[in-house]
This record gives structure tokens, C-alpha cells and sequence, in this order.
């Protein structure tokens, strides 16, 4: 409906790759015989909704009260079309959900980091709503490992190293089975939805 940023746009994509690793790595250097496992996601989910308090097309300022009884008012964005199909009382609800998962893949060595974009918008004369998803792939290069402080150094596409301590139990698990050398795929994705519902 309004035009968003996906949180976690403006990071660099060495600080996405250290966020990444402070949720997923701990370190174990005993090897194993079978396929590596990707790690289990780690997921983030957070609904909101508002109501419509107030609306001025003219100016396209839109006042919406919050759960918690707080009014903000906000100026929607041009590319927004269907804004005549808003009415007082009708509900705007906000899906946000993130996930990080990282798995092993000797053949993206070398490989950039790649990011892919989806978007969807309401038709015309439909209540006004957007989805948004981006899914950023980040190969990095394990360094060394410690397992007996928990901590994995790793080199991204920039060179620099990166030295990050375990934090998910997911992680542990799933780092088990690195080693020097290995590459690792950490996948972040980000996943906005916004619609209008009618009043009820």
C-alpha cells in the first residue's frame, strides 16, 4: 500500500553476513562421512494492524490508530492508485517475516553475493495492497574454527576476515560439519506484506 523499505535494506552486505553468523555459527571440527545438512531456518514473524481514522486525498494523508490506541498519521506514496478505495474503518494489516538459513556448497566458491526481488501490487479499483519479498545469498569462506570458545572466522567477497561467536541452537548443530575451507551459502530472506481489509 505505501511504499516500504525491507528491514535490514540498508545493511551492507558484510554486516548481513556477520548479522547472519552471530544467529547461526558455532564451531566443531569433527568431520563427518555423510551429506552435509542445511541449517534448520531461523524465523521471525510480526503481524500488526490498524485502523483508518482519517483520510484526506487531496493531500494523501492518511491518520491510522494503532493497536495500543496511538494515531499516526502518514503521507501515502503516489504510486499507490486505489487510495479512493480506502474508507474510514477499514483495517490495514502489516505481515513482516525474516528467516536465515546457511547450508554448505563447495560449488559457490567464488560465486558474488546475489539478491532477488518480488513485488505485487493491487489492480486498479481493488483494495489498495503489496507484497514485497527479497532473498539475499551470501557465500563466505570458513577461516578456522574453535570449538572451544564457540567461534568461526570467515572471509566474504570483500577479503576481510570475520571472527563470530555461536548464538542459535541451530547453528550448533549445523556447524558441526565445517571445517577450514568449506564454503558456506547464507540465505537471508525478507517478506513484507501490506493490505486494506474492509470494515467489518
Amino acid at each position: 500500500m505505501m511504499h516500504e523499505k525491507l528491514a535490514g535494506r540498508s545493511l551492507g552486505v558484510a554486516l548481513i553476513a556477520s548479522t547472519a553468523f552471530l544467529l547461526v555459527t558455532a564451531c566443531d571440527t569433527t568431520t563427518t562421512k555423510s551429506e552435509p545438512k542445511p541449517m534448520a531456518p531461523i524465523e521471525n514473524t510480526i503481524e500488526a494492524t490498524a485502523t483508518v481514522e482519517k483520510l484526506d486525498l487531496p493531500t494523501r494523508m492518511l491518520s491510522l490508530k494503532r493497536e495500543n490506541g496511538e494515531v499516526v498519521t502518514v503521507e501515502v506514496d503516489p504510486a499507490v492508485q486505489n487510495l479512493p478505495q480506502v474508507k474510514v474503518g477499514d483495517r490495514v494489516v502489516v505481515h513482516y517475516k525474516e528467516a536465515i538459513g546457511a547450508s554448505i556448497n563447495k560449488n559457490a566458491a567464488g560465486q558474488p553475493v546475489s539478491v532477488d526481488l518480488e513485488a505485487g501490487h493491487a489492480k486498479p479499483g481493488e483494495l489498495p495492497h503489496a507484497q514485497a519479498k527479497s532473498t539475499t545469498k551470501i557465500p563466505v569462506t570458513i577461516t578456522a574454527v574453535d570449538t572451544k570458545s564457540n567461534l568461526v572466522s570467515f572471509t566474504g567477497s570483500d577479503g576481510l576476515v570475520r571472527a563470530i561467536t555461536v548464538e542459535s541452537p541451530q547453528g550448533q548443530e549445523f556447524i558441526k560439519q565445517l571445517k577450514p575451507g568449506d564454503t558456506v551459502v547464507i540465505t537471508y530472506t525478507e517478506a513484507l506484506a501490506i493490505s486494506v481489509e474492509p470494515a467489518k
